[in-house]
C-alpha cells in the first residue's frame, strides 16, 4: 500500500497529470476504502492515507472519468450504494469510495446532515457543497497577485503545494525555506482577522490549505529567532488570557500555534466545548497523527 500512497502524492504534486494514471489511482484508492472495516473508516481518514486521499481528490479528481474501467467501477459502486443507502456504515464507505469518480459539485446527497456522520459530512460539504453554500461566499481578489490573502488563489495554491512537497521530500532545503516563509505569512493572516471571518474562510478554500500545512510535519524543524518570537507571543497570550479560546482572538491564535506544534503534540480538554464546529474535525485529524 505504501507505494500507492507515494504514487498518489507524486501524482497530486505534478502540475501535468495523465488522466489515465489518475483514473487507475482512483480505482486503487476506492478499492482500499471499500476493503476497510466499516468501523475503521473514520480512523482511516484521520491517518496518512486520509490526508493523501483528500489531496488526491482535490488535485487530481477534477473531471468526469472517461476510461471504461473507471466508469465501470463507478457504476458498480453506485449500484451498491443505491442498495445499501447512505445511513449504513457500508453505505458511508461506498460514498467515500465513489468520491474519486465525481468531481467537485457533481454529487448530491439529499439532507446530508441527517444521513452522514460528522467526519464524512465535513468532507462531503467541502467537496460538493462549498461552491454553493451561502456560508462560504468569501470575497475573492479579482486578479490574484500571490500576495498573502485568504482569497488569493496563487497564495492558497502556494500554501498547498509547498506543504505537499515538503511532506513528500522534507530534505529539500529550498522547499523548506519557502514553506517557512509562507507559514509566517499565514500566521499573520490568522492573527489579522475576526473569529467570524476566520470561520467563513475555513469553510472555503483556505481551510484545506491550512490543514495541509498543519499536517505537513514542518513543525519538527528547529525555529529561527523570528519564528520562536512569534510562537512565544502567541502561547503567552493563550496561557495568560482567561477563557482564551472563548475570547476574541483566541481561536485565531490557537490555529496559529498549531502551525508551530508537531501533529499529535497538542492536547485539548473537551474540544467540542472549546473549539468552533468548523475547526473540530480538522483538529481531530491533526491530533490523531502520531508525533513519531
Amino acid at each position: 500500500m505504501t507505494w500507492q500512497l507515494q504514487a498518489a502524492e507524486a501524482l497530486a504534486a505534478n502540475p501535468t497529470r495523465d488522466q489515465t494514471a489518475v483514473e487507475s489511482m482512483a480505482i486503487a484508492m476506492a478499492r482500499a476504502v471499500e476493503a476497510a472495516p466499516s468501523d475503521f473508516l473514520e480512523a482511516l481518514m484521520g491517518s496518512p492515507f486520509g490526508r493523501v486521499y483528500r489531496l488526491f481528490l482535490e488535485r487530481c479528481c477534477t473531471q468526469v472519468p472517461t476510461g471504461q474501467a473507471a466508469l465501470q467501477r463507478r457504476d458498480e459502486l453506485s449500484q451498491k450504494l443505491r442498495s445499501s443507502g447512505f445511513q449504513t456504515a457500508e453505505g458511508q464507505g461506498l460514498l467515500l469510495a465513489l468520491m474519486p469518480f465525481f468531481p467537485a459539485g457533481c454529487l448530491k446527497v439529499e439532507d446530508a446532515a441527517s444521513k452522514l456522520p460528522g467526519w464524512l459530512l465535513e468532507l462531503y460539504r467541502l467537496r460538493y457543497e462549498a461552491t454553493t453554500g451561502p456560508s462560504v461566499q468569501v470575497p475573492q481578489s479579482p486578479a490574484p497577485t500571490g500576495q498573502p490573502s485568504f482569497g488569493d488563489r496563487i497564495f492558497l495554491n502556494r500554501m498547498l503545494g509547498l506543504s505537499n512537497l515538503y511532506y513528500i521530500d522534507p530534505e529539500d532545503q529550498e522547499i523548506l525555506q519557502e514553506l517557512r516563509h509562507v507559514r509566517l505569512q499565514t500566521v499573520q493572516l490568522l492573527l489579522g482577522c475576526s473569529r467570524r471571518e476566520l470561520g467563513e474562510h475555513f469553510g472555503a478554500d483556505f481551510g484545506d490549505r491550512y490543514w495541509a500545512m498543519a499536517q505537513s510535519g514542518v513543525q519538527k524543524e528547529p525555529l529561527d529567532a523570528h519564528e520562536a518570537a512569534e510562537r512565544d507571543a502567541i502561547q503567552q497570550w493563550l496561557s495568560t488570557t482567561p477563557q482564551s479560546l472563548h475570547s476574541e482572538g483566541g481561536i485565531q491564535r490557537f490555529a496559529a500555534a498549531l502551525l508551530f506544534s508537531p501533529p499529535g503534540s497538542v492536547r485539548l480538554t473537551q474540544p467540542e466545548q472549546n473549539l468552533p464546529a468548523w475547526f473540530i474535525e480538522g483538529f481531530r485529524r491533526y491530533s490523531s497523527m502520531a508525533a513519531a
